[in-house]
């Protein structure tokens, strides 16, 4: 459903626009996240994709739909991965900005969003910063997570995981987060690790792997050469 919405919004994007919608937006918007009563997310980020994803936590949350938006945000992020109409509308420079403000905005509510995604993407197409819709659905997604006391892991392996590999390498990850936060794992099968394992867990990265191991070692005979 989603990527049939989304190939149709791409289509007929230039059509959709709701007149003036987009200044509306921005106002709105900005007026939500008014820096005087801006609430902080509970997790800190750097970057361009960050003052989105700040911004939107502390609408969101004043305006009580915090989780409603955060399956949105998911909703739209999904609409990236599966649709290369969509994807390619967010990053096409063709498209006036005002334009641009105005179609995605029309989407949304076609989608029947919160005012709260909705001006959230109307602000974004405005500055021209729709490119960073994926990223900003990713951070969103590590700031709600934090908001639960949830900490991603991701585990890479050159093969999938036994079950007894994927139980110690789960303890291990709940171990390093400590007690009190509840582990969000995925693991990842990527052949060229050769062996071994790569684990980021909240900001550590850990690279076990055979192939780094390898490149150590050949940068160390060079040394020694």
């Amino acid at each position: 459903m989603l990527r049939q919405v989304a190939t149709s919004f791409g289509r007929n994007a230039r059509n959709m626009a709701a007149k003036n919608s987009a200044p509306s937006a921005l106002r709105t918007f900005s007026a939500a996240v008014d820096e005087t009563a801006f609430v902080a997310p509970p997790l800190k980020q750097f970057g361009l994709a960050s003052r989105y994803t700040g911004a939107l936590y502390s609408a969101a949350l004043k305006a009580k739909n915090l989780n409603i938006v955060d399956k949105e945000i998911a909703q739209v992020a999904e609409m990236c991965r599966t649709s290369t109409t969509f994807k390619d509308f967010l990053a096409d420079p063709s498209v006036p900005k005002k334009k641009k403000a105005e179609s995605i905005m029309a989407l949304m509510k076609e989608l029947k969003f919160t005012d709260t995604t909705v001006h959230l993407f109307g602000v974004m197409a405005s500055n021209g910063r729709l490119t960073e819709t994926e990223k900003v659905a990713r951070q969103f997604n590590e700031i709600m997570m934090a908001s639960r006391g949830e900490v991603k892991a991701v585990v890479t392996s050159a093969e999938p995981l036994t079950p007894k590999e994927l139980a110690d390498v789960t303890a291990a990850c709940q171990a390093n987060i400590g007690t009190g936060k509840k582990l969000n794992l995925e693991t990842k099968v990527d052949a060229s690790i050769i062996g071994g394992l790569v684990i980021d867990v909240g900001d550590k990265h850990i690279d076990l792997s055979i192939n780094t191991k390898i490149r150590k070692m050949e940068a160390l005979l060079q040394e020694t050469a």
